[in-house]
């Protein structure tokens, strides 16, 4: 079992779980991208070390600071200065641009802030995260607790569940 997976488990979370996810994607030929910001490549990781990552994840983003995000994934100045960088609006903007530059069917994003101290203003443990699909464009916010490593486990998780919901 994974230090991530630990993390998850003693938290009490018995859901969906990376393996579990990137199954059910290559078992419907699907793939996935995503863009990270306060999981700062966590979620990836896990996925790549699924026996199925090299069919259902092509690559992704970390884009921890905010020009990255505007940088590489290009999303725009004026929408991260009028919703903030810890936004549904931007997490959304991440997940569609990533989706888009990767040609996957989907992508998720995770933009927040872990801690251990406030993001702008706003306070550890809110999280959004983005959905992007051909049928779907979404964004979720959330409020963890804990440390940062178990915000950023929450978080992925949440992201799991997110999508994993979409498709079942």
């Amino acid at each position: 079992m994974t230090k991530f997976a630990m993390l998850v488990k003693n938290m009490g979370v018995d859901k969906m779980d990376f393996s579990q996810l990137a199954q059910l994607l290559a078992k419907r030929q699907l793939t996935l991208t995503s863009a990270e910001s306060l999981t700062s490549g966590t979620f990836q990781s896990q996925l790549a070390a699924t026996p199925q990552a090299s069919a259902v994840y092509p690559g992704g983003f970390i884009t921890y600071a905010t020009t990255a995000k505007t940088k590489i994934l290009g999303v725009p100045e004026h929408l991260i200065a009028q919703h903030g960088v810890v936004s549904p609006q931007v997490a959304l903007k991440m997940a569609v641009r990533a989706r888009k530059i990767v040609a996957t069917d989907f992508a998720l994003a995770f933009t927040g802030a872990a801690g251990p101290n406030d993001l702008d203003g706003t306070p550890v443990g809110t999280v959004c995260i983005g959905l992007a699909g051909q049928a779907i464009d979404t964004a979720k916010t959330y409020h963890f607790s804990g440390e940062p490593q178990e915000i950023m486990a929450q978080s992925c998780q949440a992201g799991l569940e997110l999508l994993a919901s979409y498709l079942r």
